[in-house]
Parts: C-alpha cells; structure tokens; sequence
C-alpha cells in the first residue's frame, strides 16, 4: 500500500514513477518500521541527496495515513496526543516558535498551530538543517528544532524528519547532547548518493 501511495504522489507531481531497487528497499525499510509496535526508537530519520524523493515518501505516508485512519476526529484539547500525520518545513517551524514565545492578538493563529502540530500523534519536520539553529527573537535565541523534537522525545511522540544532512553531520550542525537523543528515538533510513529523480522528465 506504501508504494501505491507513494506512485500516486509523483503523479500528482505530473511525473513518472522510477521504482528502483534502491527506491524499494526504502519501502521495504520504513514498511517494517511502520508495522513493528513494540520499538525502542519511535522517530524515522530521512537523509540523504537532494531530489531523491525523501519529502515524497514522507508525503505518501501521509495520505497513506489518513486512508487507513477512522478514527472520528477528536474535539480541540481533549486528547494527548492529538491524532493525526502533519508535515511542517523546519524553517516553517522556526517561524511558528517565535510566535509561540511571544503569543499576542496578531499572531494567535500561529500559536495554535504550534501548539497543535507539538502535540500531533504523528509530525515531520522535513528539511532538516535549512533552518538557521540559532535565531534572534526580541533579544532571545530561539533554536525551534530542537525544542520541538526535545519536547516529542521526552513524550515520546512518533517524529519523523527528512534532511540532506548526514547522521554524523546532526551533531556538527546542532549539538551533541541533541543529537545523543535524535540518535535514540531515530530509526535511519539513508538515500545516500542515489540518483536525484528530478532529473528525469
């Protein structure tokens, strides 16, 4: 079902689906993870090569989600964790904490959907590494990332993330003692160098 998921997605892209071997043994991988209930790490780590559909994947396990999802929807506030699949960009999210840390009339909106996406059964933060790790907001550094995924791994929320950078390279860009946990609730799936398929038309 995560393949059909994930050809409907490139074609909704208007582009033609290249199932490669490389290409399905990620399914194979994250199909695994998926299924298996009882793990130590309840995050799935997307990395590897631009274009070489990361973000796509994350995309069909989404739809595949709300296919299989029938659940009623659950009133606002009313239960941890709130259920569903949402997908917020990193830098998306930096934006979304600053409002967070500084709630007024203006941005109110952008707090509630902090507050949602924080407590979201399942979220992915897609791009991992394009947003600045530190920032300036009125006078204090925001490092958005990372409290975000603190906070989903000392609830022990499912966080997906989907990055160019290299497991290795989490810890230059943020900090050890971040990536000691983003190493735990983890499970990688690694495209490495595989061929972009934006290439191809």
């Amino acid at each position: 079902m995560l393949i059909a998921s994930c050809q409907a997605e490139v074609r909704c892209r208007g582009r033609k689906f290249e199932y490669t071997q490389e290409y399905k043994h990620h399914v194979e991988e994250i199909s695994s993870w998926l299924a298996t209930k009882d793990r130590s790490s309840f995050g799935l780590f997307l990395c590897g090569n631009r274009g070489n559909g990361k973000s796509t994947m994350v995309n069909a396990m989404k739809s595949l989600y709300q296919f299989l999802d029938d659940a009623p929807a659950a009133e606002p506030g009313l239960k941890f964790p709130r259920p569903g699949f949402e997908i917020v960009s990193a830098k998306e999210l930096v934006r979304l904490t600053k409002a967070y840390l500084n709630p007024g009339k203006e941005n109110h909106e952008d707090v509630y959907i902090y507050k949602w996406l924080r407590d979201k059964e399942i979220l992915c933060i897609d791009d991992l590494g394009t947003e600045p790790r530190e920032s300036m907001n009125y006078g204090d550094y925001v490092t958005a990332v990372m409290d975000m995924i603190n906070y989903r791994y000392d609830n022990q929320l499912a966080t997906i993330a989907t990055s160019n950078l290299t497991p290795g390279e989490i810890k230059d860009y943020y900090d050890e003692r971040f990536a000691d946990r983003f190493r735990e609730m983890m499970t990688v799936i690694n495209f490495g160098n595989e061929k972009s398929f934006r290439m191809s038309l």
